[in-house]
C-alpha cells in the first residue's frame, strides 16, 4: 500500500497532574463506576428502547471504547477490573441464536437498534486490545460472532432480509450503516470471508437510503452539507469504517475518498472551536455560518469527539500535520470547554429538557452527575441547555450519548500526541510529561516540560541508545515561524525534522502567542437538502448569507479561542468596540486577575478604541457554572 502510515507505539505515559486530574474525574463518575455499567448492560436485558425507538443500548459501548483508550493511558488497575467484569456481564446477554439488542424482537431493526449493536460490537473490540485475559477473549470473540452472525442472516439483498438503509427511520439509514467499522475488525479478528462480503454490502449500499455518501464524497462535487444526509457524528462514523476497510483491501479510491472527505469537512463544516454544527447537530456549512444565530442546541460534544478521532485516523494515514492541528484545536476549545471539570450538577432543576422529568417522576427521580455537557455555544449563551441523547434508565436516573463519548476525545488526544513512522519519533502533541516507549526494540524516554498552550516554550530531553529522527509538529497558528534552540527560523512543511545521533537530544521548541484577530468568512448563497420525514422526502433548502452575520469579530492566542464570560465584568451580549480586520494582532497582557468560580488556562486584557481594558479568558476555562452567559464570537454592531 502506498501510504505513510504511523507505527504503533506501546508506551508508558505520565503527563502530570492535569491529565490526571481529569482521569480521576472520568473514573469517580464514569468509567469507574460499577453501578453504572451493570446500569447499561441491564438495558439489553430489559429492552426498554424498542418502546420509545431509544439509544440506551449504545451507552455501554461508547463508554467501553474511551475506558479502553483512557486506560492505554492510565494502566490502572483498578479500571481494568472494573472494565473486566462489566465485560464478563455483558457476554451473557446474548439469546440463544446469538442476538444482542435492547429492543425486542417486535421492535428490532429499526429506530437506533443497529447503532447500538454497533456499539456492543466496538467496545468490546477495543477491550480486546487491553484484554490479558486469553480465555477471556476467546469467549468474547464468539460473542462478538453471534452477535455479527444474527445481523448478517437478517439484513442484506436477500430474500425475507431487510436492507441495512431501511433499519431505521432516523437518517435514511446513516446510524446503521455505521456497523461497517465493527465488522470489518471482525473480519481483521477471525479472517471469516463472510463478515468482510458484509462489509462490502455496506458499502455498496452507499450509507444511507437513496445517498450514496461515499461516492459523493470520492467525486468532490458537493460539501458534506448538501449530500441529502447531514447529521455528522453519524456520517463521520461511516467514513471512520470505510478507513478500516481501506487498511484491510488497500483499494486506492477509497484513500482518496477518505482524503477528499477530510478535507471537504475542514473547509466547509469546522468552526473556530474545532466542532461541526451550527444547526443541531448537522453538517450544515457551519465554517461560513458560525456566527448565524440558530433557536436551539448546537456544537455538539459526539460531533467533537468523532471529529478527534476521525482526524486521528486520517493522521495515521496521510502523516499532513493539518490532522494534528486539528485535534489539537478540538481539544483545547470544545473538548475541554465540554468537561464537567467542577463536578457540577448541571442545570439541576432550571433546565427545562429536566423539569418534566422531575414533574413526571417526583422524587423518584434521579438527577445525575454527568462528566460532560452536550453542547457549546458560539454566540452569547449558557452551556449545560440541555443533555444530548437523553433517556431515562430503569431506575428514573438517567445518562447522555455526549457523556458516554467523552473520554474517547482524551484518549485520542493522548494516543496520538506522539507516534512513530519509518524514520523515527513523531511529535504530534506538546504535552507536558515523560513518555517511555519502544522503538525497533529500544527504549526511548522522552520528556517534555512546558506550561503549552499557555505559552509556547516547549523544552524536549530525548534519552536513547538508538539514532533516529525525531519530527516536531509547527502547529498552523504559528505559520511556520519559529525558534530552534533560541534561533529563528521558518518552514513551510508542518513538520521540522532534527536528527538524534548522540545518547540525549536536548532542545527548546518556541512559538509566538500572539493575540490575533478572526472575521467570519464571507460567502454568499449555498442550496442544500433536508431530511424532511423519516427516509421519504427531502427539501431543497436555500441558506443564505445575512449581513447580519457580518458583525463578529473572535480572537485566539496560540491553539486557544479566548472569549467573555459575564463573571467577567461585562456582558458576554455586549457590542463590543474593537476596530481590527482579520489577522490583525493585538497588544495585550496576561492578567492575573480573579473571578469567582473561573480557574482560567489563560486571562488576557486588550484595550478596545476607547483604551478601557477588556479581560478575555480561554473559551475552555468560560461558563462552568452553567448560569453566565459567555461567547467566543463577540458582537461589534447590533443586530
Amino acid at each position: 500500500m502506498n501510504m505513510k502510515k504511523y507505527t504503533e507505539i506501546s508506551a508508558k505515559k505520565d503527563y502530570g497532574e492535569r491529565i490526571d486530574r481529569i482521569v480521576d474525574l472520568l473514573f469517580d463518575i464514569h468509567i469507574g463506576d460499577k453501578a453504572l455499567w451493570a446500569k447499561f448492560v441491564d438495558e439489553f436485558r430489559l429492552r426498554q428502547d424498542g418502546k420509545n425507538n431509544g439509544w440506551r443500548g449504545e451507552y455501554w459501548g461508547k463508554s467501553m471504547r474511551g475506558a479502553c483508550l483512557v486506560y492505554e493511558y492510565s494502566r490502572d488497575e483498578k479500571l481494568y477490573e472494573v472494565l473486566s467484569e462489566t465485560v464478563r456481564d455483558m457476554i451473557t446477554v446474548a439469546d440463544g441464536d446469538g442476538r444482542v439488542s435492547t429492543y425486542s424482537r417486535e421492535t428490532e431493526f429499526w429506530g437506533w437498534d443497529l447503532w447500538s449493536r454497533k456499539y456492543v460490537m466496538l467496545g468490546l473490540e477495543y477491550y480486546l486490545d487491553i484484554c490479558r485475559d486469553e480465555s477471556l477473549k476467546g469467549e468474547i470473540i464468539e460473542f462478538i460472532r453471534g452477535c455479527a452472525d444474527y445481523i448478517v442472516k437478517c439484513i442484506g439483498e436477500g430474500e425475507g432480509q431487510k436492507r441495512i438503509v431501511e433499519t431505521s427511520n432516523y437518517w435514511l439509514g446513516l446510524n446503521s450503516s455505521s456497523i461497517l467499522e465493527p465488522f470489518v475488525k471482525l473480519y481483521k479478528l477471525t479472517g471469516e470471508k463472510k463478515y468482510l462480503d458484509f462489509s462490502e454490502y455496506i458499502i455498496k449500499e452507499g450509507g444511507a437510503k437513496g445517498v450514496n455518501i461515499f461516492e459523493l464524497a470520492y467525486e468532490n462535487k458537493l460539501k458534506p452539507c448538501q449530500y441529502g444526509v447531514a447529521k455528522a457524528y453519524e456520517m463521520m462514523s461511516c467514513f471512520e469504517g470505510l478507513y478500516e476497510y481501506y487498511l484491510i483491501t488497500g483499494v486506492e479510491k477509497y484513500k482518496v475518498t477518505l482524503e477528499r472527505f477530510a478535507r471537504a469537512v475542514i473547509e466547509s463544516e469546522v468552526t473556530i472551536i474545532g466542532c461541526c454544527g451550527v444547526t443541531h447537530e448537522l453538517f450544515d456549512y457551519s465554517k461560513y455560518r458560525q456566527t448565524a444565530r440558530y433557536e436551539g442546541v448546537s456544537q455538539e460534544t459526539c460531533v467533537s469527539v468523532t471529529w478527534m478521532k476521525f482526524c486521528a485516523r486520517m493522521l495515521e494515514l496521510t502523516g499532513d500535520s493539518r490532522y494534528a492541528d486539528a485535534i489539537e484545536t478540538t481539544y483545547y476549545n470544545a473538548y475541554l470547554g465540554a468537561l464537567n471539570e467542577n463536578r457540577c450538577l448541571s442545570n439541576t432543576t432550571e433546565g427545562s429538557h429536566l423539569r418534566k422529568y422531575i414533574e413526571k417522576y417526583g422524587n423518584d427521580f434521579k438527577i445525575t452527575l454527568l462528566p460532560f455537557d452536550s453542547y457549546s455555544p458560539l454566540l452569547s449563551d449558557k452551556r449545560g441547555q440541555k443533555t444530548g441523547g437523553f433517556q431515562v434508565l430503569a431506575d428514573k436516573s438517567y445518562y447522555g450519548c455526549c457523556a458516554c463519548i467523552g473520554a474517547a476525545g482524551l484518549g485520542v488526544f493522548l494516543k496520538s500526541g506522539i507516534a512513530a513512522d519509518s524514520d523515527g519519533i513523531v511529535i504530534n502533541q506538546y504535552i507536558d510529561g515523560k513518555t517511555e516507549l519502544m522503538l525497533d526494540g529500544e527504549n526511548v524516554s522522552i520528556d517534555v516540560e512546558t506550561a503549552y498552550p499557555r505559552d509556547g516554550k516547549i523544552n524536549i530531553v530525548i534519552d536513547s541508545e538508538k539514532s533516529f529522527s525525531v519530527k516536531l509538529r509547527i502547529p498552523a497558528f504559528a505559520k511556520g515561524e519559529y525558534k530552534l534552540c533560541g534561533e529563528a527560523k521558518r518552514t513551510d512543511s508542518g513538520y521540522i525534522s532534527v536528527e538524534k545521533t548522540d545518547k540525549r537530544l536536548s532542545l527548546t521548541l518556541e512559538f509566538d502567542m500572539k493575540l490575533t484577530a478572526h472575521r467570519p468568512f464571507m460567502w454568499d448563497t449555498l442550496y442544500t437538502y433536508v431530511n424532511q420525514r423519516g427516509y421519504r422526502e427531502m427539501a431543497r433548502v436555500e441558506l443564505a448569507h445575512s449581513a447580519e452575520e457580518e458583525k463578529f469579530i473572535a480572537f485566539t492566542r496560540g491553539p486557544l479561542v479566548l472569549g467573555v464570560d459575564s463573571r467577567m465584568g461585562i456582558p458576554a451580549e455586549t457590542v463590543f468596540d474593537f476596530e481590527l480586520n482579520e489577522g490583525d494582532i493585538l497588544d495585550c497582557e496576561l492578567s492575573d486577575k480573579k473571578f469567582d468560580g473561573i480557574e482560567a488556562t489563560v486571562l488576557l486584557e486588550v484595550k478596545d478604541k476607547k483604551g478601557c481594558a477588556v479581560t478575555l479568558g480561554d473559551y475552555a476555562s468560560l461558563g462552568k457554572d452553567w448560569k453566565s452567559d459567555i461567547a467566543a464570537w463577540l458582537a461589534t454592531e447590533k443586530a
